[in-house]
């Protein structure tokens, strides 16, 4: 079903096998986290309540999937294999649901239109190297009113695992060398922890202050 944000009018394709026909239901936009609510056609036609429509949705490389309110999604950048799969492992783990993306060019379309909570970024997913690095490109310049909300992790051949000083120089939030794989569980632990900690704080003072909903 296509369905239209009615705040940012973002538009998103949602998988009919999770929609009753003839219910309600209420999704918050994955772009600007804006609660909709959208009546479900009984006829499998686009309603035009509540931001259902029948225009075209953005080619979003699989951007319509849905998932459960409070899921906290992980964007897995890295070429398919064991240390992929590993990374998945140790996240899931960690309470995060995962997500490949099927190439740069979807990561990138992903990021655009989805809020990820954690982003683990191989400098060389694709063949590429940290300069050239469209998701990384993308990510570094980013508003901070989007970034801070992503944990983002770099991961390549020439860091020291939980550099702060490297972290920082390149604005991410925290780099780990791939030769590390050992200790992939700790580092993600400790460094997810010490931006939960942080931004924990951050986040509350700002709803306080009557600057975040």
């Amino acid at each position: 079903m296509k369905v239209q944000c009615e705040n940012c009018q973002t538009k998103l394709n949602l998988p009919d096998d999770r929609l009753k026909p003839g219910a309600e239901f209420a999704f918050n936009c994955p772009k600007c986290q804006h609660k909709n609510t959208v009546q479900v056609p009984t006829d499998n036609s686009a309603a035009p309540a509540g931001g259902a429509e029948t225009g075209e949705a953005e080619d979003t490389g699989g951007l319509g999937e849905f998932y459960a309110e409070g899921t906290k999604l992980a964007l897995i950048c890295f070429d398919a294999g064991p240390l992929r799969d590993k990374l998945a492992k140790i996240i899931t783990e960690l309470g995060y649901h995962s997500v490949f993306p099927k190439s740069t060019r979807d990561a990138i379309e992903r990021i655009r239109i989805t809020l990820f909570h954690v982003i683990l970024l191989d400098e060389n997913y694709e063949g590429q190297n940290r300069e050239n690095n469209s998701i990384f490109q993308l990510l570094q310049p980013m508003d901070m009113s989007t970034r801070r909300r992503i944990f983002l992790a770099l991961f390549g051949k020439d860091y020291k695992t939980l550099d702060d000083m490297a972290a920082y120089a390149m604005s991410v939030n925290m780099v780990v060398n791939l030769s590390d794989e050992a200790e992939f569980t700790k580092a993600l632990q400790k460094g997810l922890a010490t931006y939960e900690r942080f931004y924990k704080v951050f986040f509350e003072t700002m709803r306080e202050l009557g600057k975040l909903a």
